[in-house]
């Protein structure tokens, strides 16, 4: 392993207090069941809507071809 001259970061106490932004207490969790089952229905609800589109879109047939009438 390699070895760095040592720096300012070395000599910071292993149980000193802690500081910084990124060592703010951590939640457990961001999204509550609630929130995350309205999530996943809704998901769910948007994904059977496109479905549903989808497959009643292409059983519709192509319109037919408009006929011209003859130039005189």
């Amino acid at each position: 392993m390699s070895q760095y001259p040592p720096d300012e970061f070395d000599d910071v106490p292993e149980d000193g207090p802690r500081q910084g932004a990124h060592r703010g207490l951590r939640p457990t969790a961001r999204v509550g069941a609630g929130e995350l089952t309205a999530i996943v229905v809704a998901g769910l609800l948007t994904l059977g809507v496109g479905a549903y589109a989808f497959l009643e879109g292409a059983a519709d047939p192509a319109p037919a071809p408009a006929v011209s009438s003859p130039q005189p």
